[in-house]
């Protein structure tokens, strides 16, 4: 059976013309596939990281590890 596209009545693969309500079927004797679903357009974004990479435990790279004392510099003329 062949559904009409306009009304949904079945009708003979042969047929030109809904028998329901004379809707045109198309001259190809296959009901029509449905078409492939589109996937929806998104942009693309860049590819890299969105933010720095963190460190252990969450901290930034750059952040001194907590209870880590200030090291002082050398003196001048200081010879080690």
């Amino acid at each position: 059976m062949r559904p009409c596209p306009a009304c949904g009545a079945g009708n003979r693969e042969d047929d030109e013309f809904c028998g329901n309500c004379g809707s045109y079927l198309g001259w190809s004797s296959r009901p029509p596939q449905p078409p492939p679903a589109a996937e929806p357009a998104v942009p693309e974004e860049p590819a890299g990281p969105a933010e720095p990479a963190a460190g252990p435990a969450g901290r930034a790279p750059d952040a001194p590890s907590a209870g880590a004392a200030p090291q002082a510099a050398p003196a001048e003329g200081a010879s080690g």
